[in-house]
């Protein structure tokens, strides 16, 4: 399967390719089938990532929702979840000093849910500066993201969208209106209930060969473009 860091660097191979790659009709096939093999090597970096232990940094979830604090050093994460859940998660007037992940407890209008202290991350976390790997792992499994910034450095924001958008968790927005059932031997069959404007036919059935899904019944509802 290939270690962490064999992955990574096919992965920064393939998105500097479709950055020379300018996008039109010609290419569009080409991009897309690239997009693809991202997706499944960003697959395989996960299955890849939990073959080793992260010290501090497996939580069970728990409770009705989990909740995870994302933010730079410093910029509160701690003192809300100790505002929030009565938990003693260390404050200091200094950068990382949160170095493990510290759950709490919210009780809510009769539901719990778990709230997540995360270690800060820097800009290059998903390229593992800092501990941001571990960190952007757990995130990938909340069922919510809560960004916390610093109002003076409100450009820290769009730091943290882009670290996550590099692993690929897409925030506020919801999975593609796609349905897929498998079957035996009838090839992929697509039924379109939209006009496809971005893709065309034969794009997406070659993605999802990516996946090794050769026989499927695929309702797509809405214009999908990867």
């Amino acid at each position: 399967m290939g270690t962490v860091d064999s992955i990574e660097k096919k992965i920064k191979d393939i998105e500097d390719e479709i950055k020379k790659t300018q996008y039109n009709k010609a290419t569009e096939h080409h991009i897309g089938k690239l997009k693809a093999k991202i997706a499944v090597l960003r697959e395989k970096e996960e299955i890849a990532g939990k073959g080793g232990k992260h010290e501090g940094f497996d939580v069970k979830k728990s409770g009705n929702a989990c909740v995870s604090l994302l933010g730079f050093p410093s910029v509160g994460k701690s003192t809300l979840l100790n505002a929030l859940t009565n938990t003693a998660s260390k404050v200091a007037a200094y950068a990382f000093t949160t170095l493990s992940v510290v759950p709490g407890m919210l009780e809510y209008d009769g539901a719990k849910i778990q709230i997540l202290d995360l270690p800060g991350i820097i800009s290059g976390a998903a390229q593992r500066k800092g501990r941001g790997r571990e960190v952007l792992a757990v995130v990938r499994n909340s069922d919510l993201i809560l960004i916390v910034v610093d109002p003076l450095n409100l450009k820290h924001y769009d730091v943290l969208k882009k670290e996550l958008h590099s692993v690929g968790i897409r925030i506020n927005k919801s999975p593609p209106r796609v349905s897929i059932t498998k079957n035996v031997g009838s090839g992929i069959v697509l039924v379109p209930m939209v006009k496809l404007t971005r893709m065309n036919e034969q794009i997406i059935k070659e993605i999802l060969n990516t996946f090794n899904i050769f026989n499927a019944y695929v309702v797509l509802n809405e214009d999908v473009d990867e």
